[in-house]
């Protein structure tokens, strides 16, 4: 199994905080940040968690660092995060079904093998592993907790039912429509919710330029039985502190984190 390369280690609070790469399954290596409690005897027992974030440009947490301060928070609770800086489509944009298929399967094996090395750590209790992915963090988290039943948590912020919802409308793509959705279907997020083993949460915001609560409601409508989906009043950005800390409820009570 590859290895978490430490390049540096700070404190914040009550967790220590590494910056760290690993090589993808492709070879290919990966940006994370790895947030841990700071026990002093290495503690034993904890949750895991991957956290995926969402892409906007022009937002200065479009990028790994979106849950730094939350996974930070739940460390205290007894947590350890992974979190991962993705690739497709950050910097490397979608360019028709042919590619794209393979790029989304790309992310995916990407983000189980962070979940991989989370599990492996001695401090982490590998019967107690969530996801969180925001955007198209929370598409491909999706797909990962169809896939891997290791999963007992699944936090979908905001997330698009289908990847031409984004691809078609926001990218130029030579595709026709029609056969680009057919090609995407099987990795459709609303193809495969259903198939995620653990409890899950929607969180979605009514004032969402992008997702229309119309998209919340149909993934909900596929979700595993007892899903909770939860409305704000929230643009796309979905940072406010209720979102956070309904998402931090739902970790506590799914992972068995402490009170806090």
């Amino acid at each position: 199994m590859t290895e978490l390369r430490i390049h540096s280690t700070e404190r914040r609070g009550d967790a220590l905080v590494d910056d760290v790469a690993f090589d993808g399954p492709d070879g290919e290596e990966v940006a994370a940040y790895l947030v841990r409690p700071n026990d002093p005897d290495g503690g034993e027992g904890h949750a895991g968690l991957v956290m995926w974030h969402w892409l906007d440009s022009q937002a200065p947490d479009g990028n790994r660092t979106q849950y730094l301060d939350e996974a930070t928070e739940l460390a205290g609770l007894g947590a350890v995060s992974l979190l991962p800086q993705g690739r497709f489509p950050w910097s490397a944009p979608p360019t028709g079904a042919a590619a794209d298929a393979p790029a989304i399967r790309a992310e995916v094996a990407r983000l189980r093998a962070g979940l991989d090395l989370v599990a492996a750590r001695p401090e982490v209790d590998a019967a107690r592993l969530g996801v969180v992915g925001h955007d198209f963090g929370g598409m491909f988290a999706t797909i990962a907790a169809a896939e891997d039943d290791r999963i007992r948590a699944l936090a979908v912020v905001a997330a698009a039912p289908r990847w031409g919802d984004w691809f078609l409308l926001f990218w130029d793509l030579p595709d026709d429509r029609l056969d680009y959705l057919r090609d995407l279907r099987p990795l459709d997020p609303v193809e495969v919710l259903g198939r995620a083993s653990g409890p899950v949460l929607l969180q979605f915001g009514r004032s969402d330029f992008y997702i229309a609560t119309m998209s919340a409601l149909e993934l909900k409508s596929v979700a595993p039985e007892g899903t909770d989906l939860q409305l704000y009043d929230s643009g796309h950005d979905m940072r406010s502190p209720e979102i956070r800390s309904d998402r931090r409820a739902f970790l506590s009570r799914t992972l068995g984190l402490r009170a806090g």
